[in-house]
């Protein structure tokens, strides 16, 4: 039994690494390395926005969107959930970009969840949605 706690709370250990960098590659605006956090056949169905069904769509998507709106992110994990080759993520996030009109800054906050399927000892994002996402008032 304390075999599969220890394991349980590693891999809980690497789906947090994990998310942290896909963050990062967010964060800095690395387009290109997007889709290596994805699943061959993964769907990614933003806030508004049509579904992005297989990774190899994922890379081709934004056009410089992160860069030029100077988009940032961070993820609290609300709580994992593994079963299998499965993780279940619920997280809170926190988002801020330049708005294209004028430049200025656009705080927001949406609720993610998040599916991941583990292949060769491997997390990959298999299901990723994020909804409710709010604006912000700034001060």
């Amino acid at each position: 039994m304390k075999n599969a706690a220890m394991n349980y709370t590693k891999e809980k250990e690497a789906i947090s690494t994990f998310l942290g960098n896909f963050t990062q590659v967010l964060n800095n605006g690395e387009t290109n390395a997007i889709a290596d956090f994805f699943d061959r056949e993964a769907i990614f169905i933003p806030d508004g926005m049509k579904k992005i069904i297989g990774a190899n769509q994922l890379g081709k998507t934004g056009n410089g969107y992160l860069k030029r709106t100077d988009f940032k992110i961070g993820y609290a994990i609300e709580s994992i959930t593994i079963e299998n080759q499965f993780a279940f993520i619920e997280a809170f996030a926190a988002t801020t970009e330049n708005r294209i009109s004028d430049l200025k800054p656009v705080p927001k906050r949406s609720i993610d969840f998040f599916v991941l399927k583990k292949e060769n000892e491997n997390w990959k994002i298999y299901r990723y949605i994020f909804n409710n996402v709010r604006e912000l008032e700034v001060m």
